[in-house]
């Protein structure tokens, strides 16, 4: 996350997953993207507090680096912006107080030998071959939506469901 992104309509769907998953678990920011000059701005914003060493009983945690998720078996895909490995998600969301673990990617925009629905499943294979089970949000703000069971993520589909966001944004495999 950098100063001249904040505020912009990407906040503003972060923002929406902090309202939506409000009552069922706290959603929290990863503090590694989140430089501290901003921190107070964003979570103004967003409503998202930054993840603190005192954790919550249970909770959701929001990653946002700032191009989204690497592609597997792929290091660093630019230099100059932070990004996220799948094998990282993954274990965020195996930790025993997180429900689920929402990352940003926007990584689609810099891959020439995959479309974006392409790298979406890589990644969401690799996460189903790792025990992770997942889904996409997908607007030209793409989310991740990471678990340790089907439990949690029907509870999340279900949340999104009522609050009236549309099937054709959500992009999983059939159960």
């Amino acid at each position: 996350m950098k100063r001249e992104y904040l505020g912009d309509s990407y906040d503003a769907v972060k923002r929406l997953w902090c309202d939506l998953l409000a009552e069922w678990v706290p959603l929290y920011a990863e503090p590694r993207f989140i430089p501290n000059e901003i921190r107070r701005e964003f979570t103004a914003f967003t409503r998202i507090p930054i993840l603190g060493a005192h954790r919550p009983a249970a909770y959701s945690l929001l990653n946002d680096p700032d191009t989204g998720i690497r592609l597997p078996d792929r290091s660093n895909q630019s230099e100059g912006f932070t990004h996220i490995s799948l094998a990282t998600i993954r274990g965020q969301v195996l930790e025993s107080d997180v429900r689920c673990v929402i990352t940003f990617d926007q990584s689609h925009h810099r891959e020439k030998d995959f479309n974006a629905g392409e790298q979406r499943l890589a990644k969401r294979d690799w996460l189903k071959r790792n025990d992770v089970y997942s889904f996409y949000y997908v607007s030209h703000a793409p989310f991740l939506f990471a678990f340790a069971n089907t439990g949690h993520m029907d509870t999340v589909r279900a949340i999104l469901h009522k609050a009236g966001v549309p099937v054709g944004r959500i992009e999983a495999d059939s159960l």
